[in-house]
């Protein structure tokens, strides 16, 4: 507006103004988080600079959710979204009470000029983060599941040379345009402040204890912000409400305290008696993706987790809705291949459970970056980590059994997928066999060794690629059901027609994790029953 209102009339600067809004969102990739600054932005313009009118914030806020949610549905659940708005208004809502309070809190100890001059430092790096965090704390613990100590420190020293950023970054991409020499000048102005957000981003990260994990449930989370709104709303009452309102809880309070600890306790007592062993086993197909992520538990109680997906986060959410809370323990990691889909999610296991035993394939360190933490986790924690060894056979002690059917002694130097740790699950009745990546040539030498391959739920190698699940494979393991741990339109076009035209000649039924979600199969050694959980 202020380049504009010298050259073009007030419409005109305001025409300009959107043609430049619209340009900025197209050219950062119109994510849910931009779009819905940019219709904050064109409603300001064209409410209050083009028909003169006030602008409520509140209903641009809203209006511009409603209008992306309408267009399109599934907007309400993009995390950038979420956060974006979240963050909106929580500033809308906090950041002057906040300010307020803290000129109040300063005014007692400081003279006048004195204020202004903390305010104005504490304003932008402190109070507004604050403000900003109370709204969407609550959604990142329950996203990503850990708090970080750091971040207020961090956002105060990030925050004031991110405008450098956006000015130099964008004129550096405008005049490159039309001048490239140029604008590599501007770009390097540029990279000086992304050079130090990125170097502060990294020193913050390596701090002891940064972040801690913590897990919340998505009703956690929306109990959190039911307290949110319940002291938000005492807030905004007038003095004699709150009076009486706080006279009112201290005189019931210990009547009220009675029923909400005993409320509570038969809360956790029924939650732990849901979450006790039932004597069945359980195999939890997690939807996690492209990758591969099963969770095991035993009739006693035992849990077995075989790789881990890509995102740590994904996984952590994942085990969190499986295991209880107060459950900070795995009896066993078995990592098939050091390949990132799926170990890099194991990392954050490491972080937030006790993790007695890791089964690896007998690659060391130096397969690959991610692999060398998966393992330099296990050593840090005195996890015993131990290479599988083709027929030996791991007791459970109540009828669970796990038998080792690949890799021999000698690994394949070329193709680490061929050396991907494949196991049989035999518990009474029930047979489940998972192969890794294993492709022909590892499900060969499967074949040779003359070991029972035999399964009534067999889980397609290499995420049901035609490399896999070949017709020899199939024909010996002669499954029930195939499942395919696979993401949604993923590029590598898995599972590939061919290999479900093998399940299907040996009568499998196939079940995928990005058309059913999570899928979940419970046994008790004689009968056999499958659930999914549809993605969101």
């Amino acid at each position: 507006m202020r380049l504009a209102e010298p050259f073009l009339s007030p419409r005109g600067a305001v025409i300009f103004a959107l043609v430049g809004i619209t340009f900025y969102t197209v050219l950062v990739g119109a994510d849910a988080s931009v779009v819905r600054a940019a219709l904050m932005g064109g409603i300001y313009l064209v409410t209050n600079r083009w028909l003169g009118r006030p602008n409520y914030a509140f209903a641009s806020l809203f209006l511009a959710g409603w209008v992306m949610t309408a267009l399109r549905p599934f907007t309400l659940w993009d995390v950038g979204f979420q956060l974006s708005f979240a963050a909106t208004l929580s500033l809308m809502l906090y950041a002057d009470p906040l300010t307020q309070w803290a000129r109040r809190s300063l005014q007692r100890w400081l003279a006048r000029e004195w204020v202004e001059k903390v305010m104005g430092v504490l304003s932008e790096a402190v109070i507004l983060t604050i403000a900003a965090q109370i709204l969407t704390l609550p959604l990142m613990i329950g996203y990503f599941g850990q708090l970080s100590l750091v971040s207020l420190l961090a956002n105060a020293l990030i925050l004031p040379v991110q405008p450098a950023v956006m000015i130099w970054g964008g004129l550096a991409t405008l005049v490159g345009l039309v001048v490239p020499a140029v604008g590599q000048l501007l770009a390097w102005v540029a990279w000086l402040f992304l050079g130090y957000t990125i170097w502060l981003v990294r020193l913050f990260a390596a701090v002891p204890g940064a972040a801690v994990p913590l897990t919340v449930s998505s009703a956690g989370v929306l109990g959190i912000y039911g307290v949110i709104l319940g002291l938000t709303w005492l807030s905004k009452q007038p003095d004699e409400t709150r009076a009486r309102i706080w006279t009112a809880v201290r005189q019931n309070m210990t009547q009220r305290l009675a029923v909400g600890t005993a409320g509570v306790t038969a809360v956790l007592v029924f939650s732990w008696g849901l979450t006790q062993p039932d004597g069945q086993l359980h195999i939890v197909f997690f939807n996690v993706g492209q990758g591969d992520a099963t969770f095991i538990q035993t009739p006693s109680g035992r849990q077995i987790l075989v790789d881990g997906g890509l995102y740590p986060s994904i996984l952590n959410d994942q085990l969190g809705r499986q295991m209880p809370f107060w459950d900070k323990e795995i009896d066993m990691i078995v990592a098939t291949h050091a390949d990132a889909d799926h170990v890099s999610g194991l990392v954050g296991v490491f972080d937030r459970y006790q993790v007695n035993q890791l089964i690896t394939n007998g690659e060391s360190f130096g397969e690959s970056p991610i692999y060398d933490e998966v393992l330099a986790a296990a050593q840090a924690q005195a996890a015993e980590i131990r290479p599988a060894q083709a027929g030996e056979v791991v007791e459970f002690g109540d009828g669970v059994r796990l038998e080792v059917v690949h890799p021999g002694p000698v690994l394949v130097e070329d193709n680490r997928n061929e050396n991907s740790v494949s196991m049989r699950l035999v518990y009474g009745d029930f047979t489940f066999l998972f192969t890794g990546d294993a492709e022909q040539a590892g499900e060969a030498e499967m074949l040779a060794a003359g070991r029972p391959l035999s399964a009534l739920v067999f889980k397609a190698g290499h995420h049901g690629s035609n490399s896999s699940s070949s017709w020899p494979m199939l024909q010996t393991v002669q499954p029930q059901i195939v499942i395919v741990s696979v993401g949604v339109d993923n590029r590598f076009g898995h599972p590939a027609p061919e290999m479900l035209e093998r399940a299907a000649a040996v009568g499998a039924v196939v079940l995928r994790t990005d058309e059913l979600g999570t899928i979940r199969v419970t046994t008790d050694g004689t009968t056999m029953a499958w659930q999914a959980d549809p993605p969101k």
